[in-house]
């Protein structure tokens, strides 16, 4: 068999397993996603670097699924939001542009309010240091929103803790928002202002009138809520049964070391 007969093979061999590899990664996204409802997203179809203007051949609308769709993530429709705008952080092929990755520099007249997804508010909630976690948390974090209050509900008032809100995006912390506030290291601050529905709005202003707001911060790959967080009074802390069940529930991986 000739040289030449020999490249031709390899080369053919070499089409046909991209081929099959292609096939195979289309086949396995699909079984993994069965079943779930897809939105378009707004993707960078190009590396991108910080600084660089927005044009529309950067940038590409692909399926994404609706349950791992980021808060800020940008559909076709908010294309104009952002082109001409230049983006604050290096993105990469494929990933999803965000709306606080230009918001520093969002149309004039916009900036900050320019930051807030269509159909919801900016509320501020006042935070010390325990309650901003030492000050660690920065735009676009997630964060689960809890409240303790009086409960008269039953037999005499006692003081309960709940989790209001879930998977809550920050939009600033202080005055600093977009990722220049993301980039700031040792940021002092007391205020953090999120973004929520009109509904969870009036629920956060009437909840900082009458108790305490605490917030706990979530890992930015975890957006899914729970679905059964109960309340919790001095009652339930005291009682051994129902904190072995709350302990049970955490996952913990005890990592050993060899010994020689």
């Amino acid at each position: 068999m000739s040289r030449r007969t020999q490249l031709l093979i390899g080369v053919g061999l070499g089409v046909l397993a991209v081929v099959f590899m292609n096939f195979y990664l289309r086949s396995l996204r699909k079984s993994l996603y069965q079943g779930m409802e897809f939105g378009d997203i707004l993707t960078a179809s190009q590396d991108l670097a910080a600084g660089t203007q927005l044009t529309d051949a950067q940038i590409t609308a692909v399926p994404y699924p609706k349950r791992y769709t980021h808060p800020h993530a940008l559909s076709p429709r908010d294309k104009s939001l952002i082109l001409g705008q230049r983006i604050q952080i290096d993105v990469v092929r494929g990933q999803p542009i965000l709306l606080s990755d230009v918001g520093g520099e969002i149309k004039p007249g916009g900036e900050f309010a320019a930051t807030i997804r269509k159909n919801e508010r900016a509320v501020t909630l006042v935070v010390d240091e325990a309650t901003s976690l030492s000050g660690l948390i920065r735009p676009n974090d997630h964060v689960d929103i809890l409240a303790t209050l009086m409960d008269s509900s039953g037999e005499g008032a006692r003081t309960t803790t709940i989790t209001l809100l879930q998977n809550v995006t920050v939009i600033a912390v202080g005055t600093a928002f977009g990722r220049s506030g993301a980039a700031t290291p040792n940021l002092a601050y007391s205020t953090v202002t999120v973004s929520v529905s009109p509904e969870e709005a009036e629920i956060l202003v009437f909840v900082q009138e009458r108790g305490k707001i605490s917030i706990t911060l979530r890992n930015p790959q975890n957006l899914v809520s729970e679905t059964s967080l109960p309340k919790i009074t001095l009652d339930d802390i005291i009682q051994k049964e129902v904190l072995q069940r709350i302990q049970s529930k955490r996952d913990i991986e005890i990592i050993r070391g060899s010994s020689k």
